[in-house]
């Protein structure tokens, strides 16, 4: 499908919406993603979503093994980045399937939270906000 900029706003197929390449807030693009995925008909239901999540990891994982298997020939990061774009959509529409605004919920956990924790892979660092 193609996706082609109008003014500020993005066609994709037939749908125009509006749109922003000055997009940089995780809530506008999961809104974004919510978006576009309903007016293609995509599904919304967790438990499908968990399963084409996993199926996108596991192609985010044959894209890295090429970095390490003389099997594979080399890896391509431009494909690589597909795979990880596929799997941040259906992260993003698994989040909106339960309402998680993706944002906050990333401030909290890693930002706030894991950001006082000492880690004991992390050797003798000092928690990130006593740096």
């Amino acid at each position: 499908m193609k996706v082609v900029r109008q003014g500020s706003d993005l066609r994709v197929g037939w749908v125009i919406l509006p749109y922003s390449s000055a997009v940089t807030d995780l809530s506008e693009i999961q809104e974004l993603i919510s978006t576009i995925r309903a007016r293609r008909g995509f599904t919304t239901e967790p438990a499908q979503l968990v399963c084409l999540l996993a199926e996108e990891v596991c192609e985010v994982a044959a894209e890295v093994k090429k970095t390490w298997s003389p099997n594979y020939p080399d890896l391509v990061p431009s494909e690589l980045g597909d795979e990880l774009a596929d799997a941040f959509v259906l992260i993003s529409a698994l989040a909106s399937a339960f309402r998680i605004d993706l944002e906050t919920a990333v401030r909290a956990k890693f930002l706030e939270a894991d950001g006082t924790r000492r880690w004991a892979t992390a050797g003798e660092q000092t928690p990130d906000d006593e740096s």
